[in-house]
């Protein structure tokens, strides 16, 4: 059975996500005037920025249209939201290997384009100083009240757990 986080309220959602309880998670939103407006903790900036590990939204073309303070101090930047930014607010994204993986090929950009998930992968992200930090990404589906794909959401941590030749 899955939960929409509309079924749970934002102290139980956010005790999820921090114990990265995410299984059987749904997030919705609706188009309004062409744009992702998301429903619950996604639309709600204050309860976001609360949440210590990183957040960040996209809509179907990959735009960044909001993020959280802990997105943005891992990525050592803040990004232009609903500018420019596709798929990642990193500065740059690498494979494990240590090799670049390009923006669109990030986890969000599958997300986006076949409507799964995508859970505990591990991607390299750089700072535009250098500083590269092992993410464990959690990305999901914003669906509609019709089931259709509306955007992605990227729940991601700092993974301490694995050792990454050429990591800071």
């Amino acid at each position: 059975m899955s939960v929409t986080e509309s079924e749970v309220d934002l102290t139980e959602l956010t005790a999820r996500i921090v114990a990265n309880d995410l299984d059987s998670l749904t997030f919705r939103g609706e188009i309004v005037d062409g744009h992702l407006v998301p429903e619950g903790l996604l639309g709600d900036q204050a309860a976001m920025d609360a949440v210590p590990v990183g957040i960040y939204v996209l809509e179907t073309d990959g735009l960044l249209t909001a993020c959280n303070q802990t997105a943005i101090d891992a990525w050592g930047r803040k990004p232009a939201l609903g500018a420019s930014e596709r798929y990642c607010g990193a500065h740059q994204l690498r494979y494990p290997s240590g090799e670049v993986m390009p923006h669109s090929s990030a986890p969000p950009s599958v997300v986006i384009r076949n409507g799964g998930t995508v859970r505990n992968a591990d991607v390299i992200c750089e700072q535009p100083s250098g500083f590269r930090l092992l993410a464990l990404v959690n990305v999901f589906p914003i669906r509609n009240a019709a089931n259709d794909v509306v955007g992605a959401v990227n729940i991601f941590r700092h993974n301490t757990d694995k050792l990454v030749p050429g990591l800071n």
